[in-house]
């Protein structure tokens, strides 16, 4: 029986789907490169995500109900941060889902939108989706999309400029997307209440890191924010996803938007040095004009950045990670600030990635393909104070060992190059951890004296799937490659409590170990 032949309604001149950049498997089967060691720079999120300051056992309590459809409590939390009220606020599942209401509700056969290209892709998308035409920035049209700062040039302009334009053009509707004003532009948002053809969207998915949520919010005048709120669906945001949501924006922790403008400023200097132009940006990316394929070059090595007609668009990641890739390009960067590293490490029997930084958060993600070794190193790094994104592929199907040991030696040696020159820390740590029944101790000392006393009483074989005999002799190539002395010690009845007690035990020493001490190395001898 021959499948019926679906036939959608007509679109508008113009149209072509979103394409997406290609992903992991994809990159790594196409050049033969390790998926553990792809990075990719084309998605303008942050190299970490968000931490939802609302419990996930609490966010999630309530599965079987649907959310609350007029989302006040995410509402009045948006309206908080921005200074406006709840009655100003839309919200939708990402900026997106508003583009494509802000479509929905004011455009149709025969309307004309107005787009300034190049510009986001989503804004002819959602025009000819609705049987609209596209036309340019100067033409009299029915909405005009401004994307400010701009995506992907990174340029932007004084909002004073966009309110001229709404005040000239009272028939038309202007839509300016901010998805990236925390990054160093000012909004719009302060006319809405003035102007009913303003319309400002924000999203969570940028200086939050919370893409995964898909949460979005429009400001607007009263008026025109409930005609949207009419037309949007009943319930677009999942009720876990608008609780985390609104809980970031009454308490907005935006730390890392600081950092990353230094780390743009600092890789939009080593590209200018290195002969290519990059213009300023008000974003979390960077803007290269070339008539080189850069994308191709950097693809096969692993590296993904956004291409464009005539330029290519890079995501600013952490510091060593953006290192990766201006080498690649042919820059000499110097030592990148702060104190962390990335080590990529592929052999015949394992591929690893891994970033850490030894001033986190606490903040990681871990996969190994070894679950209870992934919770060992996570625990390892939330209680050291590190942040660590690990990746590694081995062998498992012959053996677990070469991917225990390797992925501790690799992240000794993040730990040895994040250190640098060993100057200005504490230089010794200790702890004891007790955990339940059991009890473990640790000891580290910084000096480059490679060392490891490691005794664990473990009674059996295996905890889950790691074997449990694996852990001491990995822990030693830790100590190895770290180039420091390990003492660690634990023991007890439940083997998973012993494992557990000695990897926060290890990162207890090393949060005190890595802390700022007195200048200079801490040894009579005066070297580390």
């Amino acid at each position: 029986m021959n499948a019926a032949r679906v036939k959608a309604q007509p679109v508008g001149t113009g149209f072509a789907p979103y394409v997406w950049a290609p992903g992991v498997d994809e990159v790594a089967a196409r050049h033969g490169v390790p998926r553990e060691a792809v990075l990719k720079f084309d998605q303008n999120t942050p190299p970490l995500p968000g931490v939802p300051q609302v419990p996930l056992a609490q966010s999630m309590g309530r599965l079987e109900a649907y959310p609350d459809g007029t989302y006040r409590e995410l509402r009045e939390a948006a309206a908080s941060y921005v200074g406006l009220s709840a009655e100003n606020v839309v919200v939708g599942a990402g900026a997106d889902d508003l583009i494509l209401l802000a479509a929905q509700t004011f455009l149709g056969s025969g309307a004309r939108a107005a787009i300034e290209p190049p510009t986001y892709a989503l804004y002819r998308i959602a025009t000819t989706l609705h049987g609209a035409e596209v036309v340019g920035r100067l033409d009299d049209a029915d909405l005009h999309w401004v994307c400010n700062p701009n995506n992907p040039t990174g340029t932007w302009v004084e909002p004073e400029e966009i309110v001229e334009l709404a005040r000239s053009r009272v028939d038309a509707i202007v839509v300016v997307d901010e998805a990236y004003v925390e990054y160093g532009a000012r909004s719009c948002a302060p006319w809405v209440d003035e102007l009913e053809n303003l319309v400002v969207l924000r999203t969570m998915s940028k200086a939050f890191g919370f893409a995964a949520l898909r949460v979005g919010y429009a400001l607007a005048h009263p008026a025109t924010a409930g005609l949207l709120t009419e037309r949007r669906a009943p319930a677009p945001i999942a009720g876990p996803a608008a609780v985390i949501a609104a809980a970031a924006l009454r308490d907005p922790r935006l730390s890392d938007v600081e950092a990353t403008i230094v780390e743009r400023e600092r890789l939009r200097g080593e590209l200018v040095a290195a002969g290519y132009t990059c213009e300023p940006t008000a974003t979390n990316f960077v803007y290269v004009p070339t008539d080189e394929p850069l994308a191709e070059r950097l693809e096969a090595q692993g590296i993904v950045v956004r291409s464009f007609p005539g330029a290519i668009r890079i995501t600013v990641r952490r510091p060593s990670e953006n290192d990766v890739l201006l080498r690649a390009l042919g820059a000499e960067p110097g030592l990148a600030p702060g104190r962390e590293a990335t080590v990529v490490r592929t052999t015949t029997e394992t591929s690893i990635r891994l970033t850490l930084s030894l001033d986190g958060a606490g903040r990681t993600r871990v996969e190994t393909g070894i679950g209870f070794l992934d919770h060992l190193l996570t625990l390892c790094a939330f209680h050291a104070g590190f942040d660590l994104d690990l990746l590694a592929g081995g062998d498992l199907t012959v053996d677990h060992h070469h991917t225990v040991e390797d992925v501790h030696a690799g992240l000794g040696a993040a730990v040895s190059q994040a250190l640098g020159s060993r100057e200005g820390v504490a230089r010794y740590g200790s702890a004891v951890v007790p955990m339940d029944e059991a009890r473990a101790t640790a000891a580290v000392d910084l000096v480059r004296r490679a060392h490891a006393e490691i005794d664990l009483a473990f009674g059996g074989e295996r905890v889950g799937e790691l074997a449990v005999s694996l852990v001491c002799h990995a822990l030693e190539r830790f100590a190895i490659e770290a180039g420091c002395t390990v003492h660690v010690e634990s023991a007890g009845v439940d083997d998973h409590h012993v494992a557990e007690a000695a990897y926060k035990a290890l990162g207890q020493a090393l949060r005190q170990a890595v802390a700022a001490g007195a200048a200079g190395i801490r040894s009579t001898k005066g070297m580390a």
